[in-house]
């Protein structure tokens, strides 16, 4: 049996959290190794869609200019229900899409920066066991049929719905299945869909199309028809027959290159972590796929936990720091698991009062302006934040996302704000001159400091002082003469001020 050099982190899974995380990780100078299950890349395209809140995070990296380019914009959602629309032109980001982008050009891209950082990926391996201790972890494996070992201070489990990580650590994974028939596939059309981002709803069952933009669309269907075995060959005249009942006319699909059965889930594991394993993405959430939001709280998982282990490998911050990954992304993957849940439901019921309520409610909520607000902030999850539940007083700024506005600098010149979370360090919005220079330099290696004039919106300008978290959301907010403050919320997310040899 031979054993892999020592890692400081594992991650089991090379799908878009994975890569993301070990991205994240990697950026702040942490040793990790990545395995993967399959020998290659994926080849199909399972997520699609990069909401505008993943394309921020994206963007603060440097990252989002690769997915624009190879993606296929869409500034809204159609549903067939009353002609109802949710449009995502309105909300404040400059990324008011959904960016249809195949699951194989996502993890090409992340790959490939994770390599440049110094990622190792560890293809064909299938783990097979996984044993901790106090102080590491270690994963027994197999790698093309050879046992491996691959010991690392922590594991992280990104390996999907039936994840290997989230048994051997003994993490319950409750929930249901629907008793839905589910086929999808990528393939061309004779007749095309109305929409290029389209929810088609019938007394049949619900189509989900999706236009990549090359001719080739994703048509996912699904019916009340008692679901077959997921392993059973999934061909295209079968999938032509659900869309054909469904839309009420035939598409004439043809070239497919990718089709496939599924079975929806609905479950939600009772911790995230469980000693020096932690687990995200599907393997600590799955929902039925309404709103393309899978991919996306699986990306936003990798990016909230990715600095807090960063800062407890590499400056020592309190290992409870970890224990707010599960306290933050816990309530949003309930909210979204929940709202997918009531949307199953409404849309695949048979019933007539329930398809009768559903023809007038749908169009009526979606063309409210508040409820359309509400609809656009949480589909694009812009709405998502992270209030503090310590039960102190904070800033009305602190726990929010940060938007993109754009920032003067010393100079003179404007930047985009999220130029300045290149380095996945906290960074620090300083309009006093230097007045918290002495407190901030304490943590100079974990803090950008920036003198800036804000010349965004009036809730940010109206600080001195804006300390943002390494995903973008504010720590901290306050004026010149609280210094003591924001020393308090730099010791809370980035642990003790480090001692200086000679101080």
């Amino acid at each position: 049996m031979t054993t892999a050099d020592n890692s400081q982190v594992v991650i089991v899974g090379a799908g878009p959290g994975g890569l993301l995380l070990a991205c994240e990780l990697a950026l702040a100078g942490v040793h990790c190794t990545v395995l993967e299950r399959r020998d290659g890349r994926s080849v199909t395209s399972r997520a699609t869609g990069l909401q505008p809140r993943t394309l921020e995070l994206l963007a603060m990296r440097g990252l989002v200019g690769e997915f624009l380019k190879q993606g296929n914009p869409r500034d809204h959602y159609r549903l067939t229900v009353g002609r109802a629309r949710i449009d995502l032109t309105h909300l404040d980001t400059a990324y008011q899409q959904l960016g249809i982008c195949r699951q194989s050009v996502t993890e090409g891209i992340l790959e490939e920066r994770a390599l440049s950082l110094g990622v190792t990926i560890h293809r064909g391996v299938k783990v097979v066991d996984v044993r901790q201790s106090s102080d590491s972890v270690l994963v027994r494996a197999e790698e093309h049929g050879a046992p491996r070992e691959f010991s690392a201070s922590w594991l992280v489990g990104f390996d999907g719905v039936r994840s290997t990580v989230r048994e051997a650590a003994g993490i319950d994974f409750p929930g249901k299945t629907y008793p839905y028939n589910v086929m999808a596939g990528d393939m061309r059309l004779t007749r095309i869909p109305e929409d290029g981002m389209l929810v088609k709803v019938s007394r049949e069952g619900m189509v989900v199309a999706i236009d990549f933009g090359d001719g080739t669309w994703r048509m996912g269907a699904v019916d009340r028809r008692p679901p077959r075995p997921t392993d059973e060959p999934a061909d295209l005249e079968e999938l032509r027959d659900m869309l054909t009942r469904i839309f009420g006319y035939d598409l004439h699909p043809y070239d497919a290159t990718y089709t496939a059965r599924f079975r929806f889930h609905n479950r939600h594991a009772v911790r995230y972590r469980q000693g020096r394993i932690l687990i995200g993405g599907d393997a600590a959430h799955t929902h039925a796929p309404l709103g393309a939001q899978g991919l996306n709280i699986s990306c936003q998982d990798a990016v909230n936990l990715g600095w807090k282990l960063a800062s407890v490998i590499r400056h020592n911050a309190p290992e409870s720091l970890l224990d707010t990954y599960e306290k933050e992304r816990r309530p949003i993957a309930n909210r979204v698991l929940k709202a997918t849940d009531r949307g199953m439901h409404a849309m695949m019921s048979p019933a007539l009062p329930v398809r009768a309520i559903r023809r007038v409610m749908v169009p009526t909520v979606t063309s409210l302006p508040a409820t359309h607000r509400f609809l656009a902030g949480q589909i694009s999850n812009l709405a998502f934040s992270y209030p503090p539940k310590d039960g102190g007083e904070h800033a009305d700024l602190v726990g929010k996302r940060l938007p993109d506005t754009p920032v003067m600098h010393e100079d003179g010149s404007l930047r985009p704000l999220f130029d300045l979370f290149r380095s996945s360090r906290f960074v620090l919005l300083d309009q006093t001159g230097g007045a918290a220079k002495p407190v901030h330099e304490q943590w100079q290696d974990q803090v950008v400091a920036v003198p800036v004039r804000l010349e965004g919106p009036a809730e940010m300008a109206s600080y001195d002082l804006i300390l943002s978290r390494p995903d973008g959301y504010c720590a901290w907010a306050g004026s010149r003469s609280d210094t003591e403050g924001l020393r308090a919320a730099l010791q809370r997310w980035c642990g003790p001020a480090p001692v200086v040899a000679g101080a």
